[in-house]
């Protein structure tokens, strides 16, 4: 790369000494100037920044679970695994809007899910930085973002999911185009399913989208078009976002079940459900033990809850598989050991932890840890570190690494003096959460050793990692905790004592319910199918 770059730099570098004696020196020093800015980009890195949607952080060989993701351990194995990453927010929108401007929730004030359509324009977040530093951008699959964030900050756009893009226009959605243009539109099942579909109320069915136009395939196939058709004079930024594990848990009727569900090895803590019945718990847990369905899902028995792991397992196999096909692409044109690559998630699924599935309930372990692995040229190799980092220090991180200069507004630190200087972790994470069930915003704080969740009106839960890491035993009233508790309490409070809400679970209830009979809305959540509603579009 250094080679091309001189040799490019000396051929016009000739041509320009030629031109000297005709245009004079400043014709020549601008010329120059723009070749070494050239030659400048070429020599970035690029920048592959991979999230997938709902992935629990040992659900992947090397983290701990009977998962077989082989490229994931790779990339582990050539980079580093921080075994004690978490998200600032527990749901989706939230969430990606910490990673992408680099803020807690109580400062960027997005804490709703319903936010594509939300007038607020932001140059400061991670995508918008890096493209007017002079990265070709995109994003392919998920975004779950402000719609002019995404505008703003990258210049090719393929969304999947129905909730970016036009709320009376579903066929501006990339992947369900895709999926009209090929006659099998009325086949889309990634939204709210009728009470008849083997997949209502969130259980795990077989779709009857083959393989080949699988989401996850048509995610793998839109990133490596991207790398085919960019643009070669300048470093890429390429956010790979896909939109599972994410329930629905399907999988393509042609390619079945990765994983034989009678072979599934359950957590320790299924016993929090089948034999304790949520017993410690907050009220609004213990009222779930006796009901079975829905978000979360509460399974029937333990067999129903190894079907569903079998599902998630190998959706988690197949994002896996299209991660692969890109890693390959990258190291077929030579643009691998250049190339920063980063796999996330927005936030966790419980994934069979306290008998659970999916997620929606408490703020737990389970739910607020995430994968995070990082892998950038002449870093370490098969590093492990333990200390606490969180999604808001990918931004500086990033920032950093490719020499941009980070904004004043981000609040999260950079991980590159915790990985090349050994320096330790944060002390503690924070996650903030406004959601329906609760009469207020649900608040947890993670130490080393400690969880603490609030839930408001004297009600939390309060967890001692160093003797119960499957958060079993609630300590939040138990007398010998009490300093505990109100250490953390405290901290907790000093942490996120000012908001400023754009979005929340309220404003989000109603610019649902004043869209409900839009087109894409009726698809996404209305339980309708294309077939239904394709006379009402125009």
């Amino acid at each position: 790369m250094r080679l091309e770059a001189t040799v490019i730099y000396g051929r016009y570098r000739n041509w320009a000494s030629c031109l000297w004696s005709k245009a004079g020196s400043g014709l020549n020093k601008k010329w120059e100037g723009r070749v070494q800015l050239s030659k400048q980009l070429k020599q970035r890195p690029h920048v592959l920044y991979i999230m997938a949607d709902q992935f629990h952080a040992e659900c992947f060989g090397v983290a701990g679970r009977q998962v077989r993701t082989p490229h994931l351990d790779q990339l582990a194995g050539e980079g580093v695994l921080f075994e004690k990453a978490y998200c600032n927010n527990p749901v989706c929108a939230p969430s990606r809007a910490s990673f992408i401007t680099g803020q807690y929730p109580h400062t960027h004030g997005i804490l709703g899910n319903d936010i594509h359509e939300l007038n607020d324009r932001n140059e400061h977040t991670l995508s918008a930085v890096f493209r007017r530093t002079g990265y070709q951008t995109a994003l392919i699959g998920k975004s779950h973002m402000v719609g002019a964030w995404d505008r703003e900050g990258f210049e090719h756009l393929r969304y999947c999911d129905l909730c970016d893009c036009d709320r009376n226009d579903p066929l501006q959605n990339h992947y369900f185009k895709y999926l009209h243009d090929l006659g099998i539109a009325n086949l889309y099942d990634l939204g709210t399913l009728k009470p008849e579909h083997p997949g209502s109320r969130v259980r795990a069915f077989e779709s009857p989208i083959p393989e080949q136009h699988s989401l996850e395939t048509w995610t793998g196939d839109e990133t490596i078009a991207f790398l085919k058709n960019r643009d070669e004079r300048r470093p890429f930024f390429a956010h790979m976002s896909f939109q599972r594990p994410h329930e629905p848990y399907t999988v393509p009727f042609d390619s079945g079940l990765l994983y034989d569900p009678d072979a599934i090895e359950l957590p320790d803590s299924v016993s929090d459900l089948f034999a304790s019945k949520f017993a410690g718990k907050p009220e609004i847990m213990r009222q779930l033990a006796d009901t079975w369905g829905g978000i979360p899902y509460i399974p029937e028995n333990e067999a129903d809850l190894r079907r569903q792991l079998a599902f998630y397992y190998s959706l988690i196999t197949r994002i896996d598989e299209q991660i692969g096909r890109v890693i390959d692409y990258l190291k077929q044109t030579g643009a691998y050991d250049n190339t920063i690559i980063i796999f996330t998630s927005d936030h966790g699924d419980f994934a069979g932890d306290h008998g659970i599935i999916n997620k929606n309930i408490g703020i737990y372990e389970s739910i607020h840890r995430i994968p995070f692995l990082l892998k950038y040229p002449g870093g370490p190799a098969g590093r492990k570190m333990a200390g606490i980092m969180e999604s808001v220090d990918l931004f500086p991180t990033l920032c950093e690494l490719c020499e941009v200069a980070a904004p004043a507004q981000i609040e999260g630190r950079s991980l590159m003096p915790v990985i090349e200087q050994g320096l330790p972790g944060k002390p503690f994470t924070a996650c903030e959460w406004s959601f329906p069930k609760y009469s207020s915003t649900v608040n947890a704080i993670r130490t080393d050793r400690y969880r603490l969740v609030y839930y408001g009106q004297g009600e939390g839960e309060l967890y001692d990692h160093a003797s119960d890491p499957d958060e079993l035993h609630n300590r939040f009233a138990d007398s010998d905790y009490v300093a505990v508790r109100l250490q953390l309490l405290e901290q907790l409070f000093d942490h996120i004592n000012r908001y400023r809400v754009k979005s929340s679970s309220t404003l989000s209830k109603a610019v649902s319910y004043r869209s409900r009979n839009t087109m894409t809305r009726l698809l996404h959540t209305g339980q309708r199918n294309w077939d239904e509603i394709k006379h009402l579009y125009r």
